[in-house]
């Protein structure tokens, strides 16, 4: 078992290619004991936005604060507190912050 606060985990700059005033932090991953699946905090701040991308494989995420939208090939999805959100593989996708709180979600990723 492995157990942590938000809060004692850093912060740190996405680092993927296009990404636009959004953070991370890794809350559980491979080094803290995960087989198979990672846990997330994506911080997207005032005017930010991560760049349009797809991944192999499935991933799921829930808003815990500020507004948003994730783009897709069929269009925009509103994002606000409380929604949870299913990516499909190979689902082209980029989420945006909109308003005044940084856009802020938890998703779960494979190792």
């Amino acid at each position: 078992m492995y157990k942590t606060k938000r809060s004692k985990v850093r912060v740190e700059k996405f680092n993927e290619i296009g990404a636009v005033n959004t953070k991370i932090r890794t809350l559980i991953g491979g080094e803290d004991g995960a087989l198979a699946s990672s846990l997330h905090e994506i911080i997207i701040g005032k005017g930010g936005s991560t760049a349009m991308h797809r991944h192999d494989w499935e991933h799921q995420l829930v808003v815990e604060g500020g507004r948003g939208y994730m783009e897709t090939v069929e269009g925009r999805v509103s994002l606000a507190p409380g929604d949870a959100v299913l990516v499909g593989a190979g689902e082209d996708h980029r989420f945006v912050q909109r308003g005044k709180e940084p856009l802020r979600f938890l998703v779960v990723t494979p190792l």
